[in-house]
């Protein structure tokens, strides 16, 4: 569901975007067909990490130990 509507934004803001010159830089965290749809979109420019959801899970499995 959040990759349709991934699509779906992208699909109505990319002609303002372009039309306008900018470029946008997007935080994700672990879902790679947001990554791969992302890494096909012109008017991107960068694509970061969201770490802090990584930290979160690394510190939650490290306290069941």
């Amino acid at each position: 569901m959040e990759h349709a509507i991934l699509i779906a934004l992208l699909e109505k803001i990319t002609p303002i975007l372009e039309e306008s010159d900018l470029l946008l830089e997007v935080c994700i965290d672990r879902d790679l067909d947001s990554n791969k749809t992302l890494a096909n979109v012109p008017v991107v420019s960068e694509i970061y990490a969201d770490l802090k959801h990584a930290s979160k899970n690394i510190r939650k499995n490290l306290y069941m130990f």
